[in-house]
């Protein structure tokens, strides 16, 4: 089982320091074919890129222009479909990785339907829990695992320049029936809580993620505080602003709200369904 670690990158040199790092703590990266997929970043070029990623098995892509997130991953998924690797690792440039994130891919990939995601987001819907995995509604790309095989399908029928091609995968999967698997403890963190795709001050943090290295521990020390200060912010939004949002989306597009409401019961009793008696053997 060949991985390819594939890492955009578009400044935020801070952030990609500590994935860098992070990344090179686990075990078995050695094994790995990592690229790291230039965006035309304005703060450092190809040089500093080859000094924080200075091994053998790290390779530099820089793009010929700015495509920004959407069409950066979508080419990256074209990249992917043209190597020797069987599976694609999309480890954003702002994300941490626990010492064991490389081990439980390769120890846990072939139990899923071809789609493992390693970072347990808040912000996506649980459908099921079998006592080890989460099923999601949906996922983003943050910490996603993908075979060739399925990557493949999905590619072909899609524009490069659609917007949440994230999301559009997430549908594909479920109608696909692959399940959108999540260990309950998730083995990456989020570090960075501003992007293109993460705007108005949301904070996207993972559930249950548990420190295992010192470097690990110095992070989320630092970062604990900023969450903590980004959720009040959050809750301030929600009570005194948001709320006419929400309710501009319900008067224009009350037929989405209702037929994304009907079709997160179908799927949670379709999980709880097919899947419970396995869970109780």
């Amino acid at each position: 089982m060949k991985l390819m670690v594939a890492i955009p990158v578009y400044n935020r040199k801070q952030f990609l320091e500590i994935t860098a790092r992070s990344l090179y703590e686990c075990s078995n990266v050695e094994k790995t074919d990592i690229k790291i997929f230039n965006d035309c970043s304005t703060d450092f070029d190809t040089t500093y890129l080859k000094q924080v990623f200075n091994t053998p098995n790290a390779e530099v892509v820089d793009r010929k222009e700015n495509l920004k997130s959407n069409r950066n991953t979508y080419q990256i998924m074209l990249d992917f479909l043209n190597t020797n690797n069987d599976i694609l690792f999309i480890c954003d440039s702002d994300l941490m990785l626990r010492p064991d994130t490389l081990d439980y891919i390769f120890d846990n990939f072939n139990r899923t339907d071809g789609f493992l995601g390693l970072y347990n987001s808040y912000m996506h819907r649980e459908l099921y829990f079998d006592g080890e995995f989460v099923y999601k509604e949906d996922v983003g790309f943050a910490g996603i695992c993908i075979s060739k095989e399925i990557l493949k399908s999905f590619v072909a029928n899609q524009k490069e320049r659609q917007n949440s091609i994230d999301f559009r995968l997430s549908d594909f999967l479920i109608r696909n029936g692959i399940r959108l698997m999540v260990p309950k403890n998730g083995l990456m963190e989020h570090i960075g809580f501003d992007g293109e795709n993460a705007k108005n001050g949301s904070m996207d943090f993972s559930i249950d993620f548990t420190p295992l290295s010192d470097f690990n521990k110095e992070v989320m020390n630092k970062i604990i505080p900023i969450v903590l200060k980004g959720q009040g912010n959050i809750i301030k939004e929600f009570l005194f602003e948001d709320k006419y949002r929400r309710h501009g989306f319900m008067v224009h597009q009350p037929h989405k709200y209702f037929i994304r409401k009907r079709n997160f019961k179908k799927l949670t009793k379709l999980y709880k369904d097919k899947y419970l008696k396995m869970v109780k053997i």
